[in-house]
């Protein structure tokens, strides 16, 4: 432990304290500048990071399909849906569904107290759908439960040997003490249950001493329908074969009532990808705006920034200019003519919903050549919009030969270089208050070996004056 100032009665340790406050001055610049280099490549990542998100929107408004994807809407859901593939173009279809398609279903007779408890059976019972047939033999410890697992042993069996079974393949559950047998597949095509040997099916109550069923809970068969006045039979209520690219679901008979099923362009979804856009351009535009804005909360980080002033007004420029190729020979030339509008001085844009729907139903592929280009022109004058765009972000977001990297990586070694400096003060700072301490200790023994000296002078004074004769 050290005690400074006890011979000179200097607190020379709060001095040097202060002197190196003092000298510290210059490194404390050094850091509060790190920090703000810090700060603009903080800002630049976010920066980048929302123009890499912008460029997503423009990816998806430049999808291929997105101006021809078909969209299909039923007039009544609860009895007919419709789902519209690539290939379906628009039209209206009236469906009328008089009979859904059914699996035969059966079910033993009289119910089982306990599914768990052995019933005393013993034999081999056939199931049969069509020319297909699975085999059960039951032994006399199984349960109800226990049968309906041997059957649904026996058909998982029988389909993995040949996958054509599948299409004739039953399940079966145990319901309410029932043993219930259904088919898969919906469509015209019964269950057929015999004995083998034994009387196992019989006894379950699964079929009569006749052989015949004794309890149907389900007839199987076809749907039964009509589109546009055509009549139609399918063994699913799923329909993918009537109508082009379009899969109908029949949920609901309902003889005598029809259903509007309307297949057409997806305006919503290129309404829907512009909105994204613009909520996009909008938030990167306007965060560009607050990182130049000093008089912003928090103060903008980038204000006087000369490439982030040029790159706003880029991104302004570019949505707002006309697409060359089609200016004079259409109204449709810029994105204004579409609804997409500046809405002020800042640049961020604004969308008159209605107009886009209505130039989309005016003239479909003009918008698209507007938005999107040419498909068939190598021309960058035929680029639209959106293309443009993409070609000039793909630049800035290049990765490190793009502005944002570029930029980025300066600053990044903008910081290395105060914190190498700093970490040289540092060695130096601390070099400096250890020969400060060092004199100031010095002179403290200096000080120390004086006033031993000056006692011991002292002292020889007092004696000498001790032994002089008294008068």
């Amino acid at each position: 432990m050290r005690i400074g100032g006890l011979a000179s009665g200097l607190d020379w340790e709060q001095l040097v304290e202060q002197l190196m406050q003092i000298e510290r001055r210059p490194l404390l610049l050094l850091e509060r500048r790190k920090l703000e280099i810090e700060s603009e490549k903080n800002a630049w990542s976010d920066i980048r990071s929302r123009i890499d998100t912008l460029q997503d929107r423009i990816a998806d408004v430049l999808a291929q399909d997105l101006f021809w994807r078909p969209r299909s809407t039923s007039s009544d859901e609860a009895r007919v849906t419709a789902e519209a593939s690539a290939a379906a173009t628009p039209g209206t279809y009236t469906v009328e569904v008089q009979q859904l398609a059914t699996a035969h279903s059966i079910a033993t007779y009289d119910p089982v107290a306990d599914p768990q408890a052995a019933l005393n059976l013993s034999g081999t019972f056939r199931i049969t759908v069509g020319s297909t047939s699975f085999d059960v033999t039951v032994d006399t410890t199984d349960s109800l439960n226990a049968i309906r697992d041997r059957i649904n042993a026996a058909v998982e069996q029988a389909v993995q040997a040949d996958p054509a079974a599948e299409a004739s393949a039953v399940r079966t559950e145990v319901i309410g003490g029932h043993l219930v047998i259904t088919r898969t597949h919906t469509g015209q095509g019964a269950i057929d249950i015999s004995d083998v040997s034994g009387t196992v099916a019989q006894s379950l109550g699964l079929i009569d001493a006749a052989g015949a069923e004794r309890r149907v809970l389900v007839t199987g068969q076809d749907a039964q329908f009509t589109v546009n006045g055509l009549a139609f039979t399918r063994s699913s209520n799923t329909v993918s074969d009537v109508v082009q690219g379009v899969t109908l679901e029949l949920h609901q008979a309902a003889p005598g009532n029809p259903v509007t099923v309307t297949v057409a362009w997806d305006d919503d979804a290129v309404v829907g990808a512009v909105k994204k856009f613009i909520e996009q351009y909008n938030s990167a535009l306007s965060f560009m705006a607050q990182q130049q804005d000093y008089q912003g909360a928090g103060g903008g980080k980038l204000g006087g920034d000369v490439l982030l002033t040029t790159l706003r007004n880029e991104l302004r420029r570019m949505v707002s200019d006309p697409v060359a190729a089609l200016a004079g020979s259409t109204t449709l030339d810029r994105l204004a003519a579409v609804g997409i509008t500046t809405q002020d001085k800042s640049g961020t844009l604004q969308l008159d919903e209605a107009k886009l729907r209505e130039a989309l139903a005016a003239d479909r592929a003009g918008v698209q050549r507007l938005l999107a280009g040419d498909p068939d022109a190598s021309a960058t004058s035929d680029d639209g919009v959106f293309v443009r765009l993409q070609k000039a972000l793909d630049g800035w977001l290049k990765t490190n030969t793009g502005l944002f990297d570029r930029r980025i990586d300066s600053l990044d070694d903008r910081a290395r270089d105060y914190a190498e400096q700093m970490e040289r003060m540092e060695y130096r700072l601390k070099l400096r208050e250890q020969n400060l301490t060092r004199q100031f200790e010095a002179l403290e023994t200096l000080l120390s070996t004086l006033q031993s000296q000056e006692q011991w002078l002292v002292q020889q004074v007092n004696q000498l004056a001790s032994l002089r004769p008294k008068d």
